[in-house]
């Protein structure tokens, strides 16, 4: 009996863990500004300079700097 309530203690207690975890990841992805990338231009700024990107490369989902100032 004693095996039993360890394992739906233990089974518990990693539900909750997985709960927060997809949290985690919602709030990620809502920290994210995902650019629309129109006619070459986009409005990102790249990471190393902290300028503004001149062309984007668009991928379903994803927008990619390739070439800033």
């Amino acid at each position: 009996m004693k095996h039993i309530v360890f394992i739906l203690g233990i089974a518990s207690l990693l539900s909750f863990t997985s709960i927060d975890n997809s949290q985690n990841n919602d709030s990620q992805y809502s920290n994210y500004s995902f650019v629309e990338c129109k006619y070459s231009q986009c409005q990102a700024t790249a990471k190393s300079t902290g300028n503004q990107c001149k062309h984007c490369v668009s991928n379903d989902g994803d927008s990619y700097c390739w070439q800033h100032d």
